[in-house]
């Protein structure tokens, strides 16, 4: 077992084919094929289950996956350390959806410019993948929007550390007369749960809610996929207004007001590296705040 095995082993994990990780990693099918099979003989464990279209993890794999990440991450931060003043190697940051599509370009845009030697990955799923990610050191960083506490201040877990970047204001949007209707469900079009947006439209519809109506949650994969839900006027959807910038609305739409809501960068406690310190400082000089 070596490093260039796990890399391989990750990767496959998360392509869930060897011919997806192959490309990725420019090397033949056959090699990542062999190489997996002499970890499997070396663990003494099946990784993978097969079938002809994907390949996906055991409950063997999956348990060994979070301890090669972890492994990787650690070489990855070891090296750094020997370089101290160079930022360079990976940086692998994750983001919510809307904070990608509205705020992120000209970010990775001036970090690219300034650091080529860093190879930038983004992943965008809910807030509540993204600090899995975190914690289990897939992701180097994250920005999130953490939940607040009782007193109404995002409430920053234990394991993390965390940094307010940006505001965003959100907005209901709304069919013109679908809050008037007098069906017995309220419908609602949201991503996953996990999603701390879809956590306060819920409430907040919960809330609007009269005579023992439900709300029903239509989950989606994309803001587009929101939008065309309330196009067909049976849906509401929460979204940051910067995002709702971006999209061609329904016209017989309406968008509210809700509340602000603080994005955060967060990353795993005592984890440093120099690209991460760079990207905190070009973040620290986009934010809103």
């Amino acid at each position: 077992m070596n490093h260039t095995t796990l890399q391989i082993f990750q990767t496959v994990a998360e392509e869930q084919s060897v011919t997806k990780a192959a490309k990725r990693l420019g090397r033949v099918q056959s090699n990542i094929t062999t190489r997996i099979r002499q970890l499997e003989e070396e663990l003494g464990v099946t990784l993978f289950v097969r079938d002809s279209k994907k390949m996906t993890l055991s409950a063997e794999g999956a348990s060994f996956l979070s301890y090669a990440q972890k492994i990787l991450s650690l070489a990855e931060e070891a090296r750094q350390a020997l370089h101290p003043a160079k930022p360079a190697g990976t940086l692998n940051v994750g983001a919510m959806e809307a904070t990608a599509a509205s705020r992120l370009m000209p970010i990775l845009q001036q970090f690219h410019r300034h650091y080529p030697d860093v190879a930038l990955t983004l992943k965008t799923m809910p807030t509540g993948q993204l600090l899995a990610g975190v914690r289990n050191a897939t992701l180097d960083c994250a920005l999130v929007s953490l939940p607040p506490n009782a007193s109404g201040e995002p409430e920053c877990p234990t394991d993390i550390e965390c940094v307010n970047v940006f505001t965003e204001r959100l907005v209901l949007l709304t069919p013109r007369q679908m809050m008037a209707g007098g069906e017995a469900k309220i419908r609602f079009a949201a991503f996953p749960k996990g999603c701390s947006y879809r956590a306060r439209g819920e409430a907040l519809l919960n809330s609007l809610s009269e005579g023992g109506k439900t709300v029903e949650v239509q989950e989606v994969g994309s803001y587009h996929s929101m939008i065309a839900c309330v196009a067909s006027g049976g849906y509401s959807c929460l979204l940051p207004e910067s995002v709702a910038a971006t999209l061609t609305l329904p016209q017989e739409s309406q968008l509210q007001f809700v509340d602000d809501a603080l994005t955060q960068l967060v990353w795993r406690k005592g984890y440093t590296s120099p690209a991460l310190g760079e990207m905190q400082k070009i973040l620290a000089t986009a934010s809103n705040l």
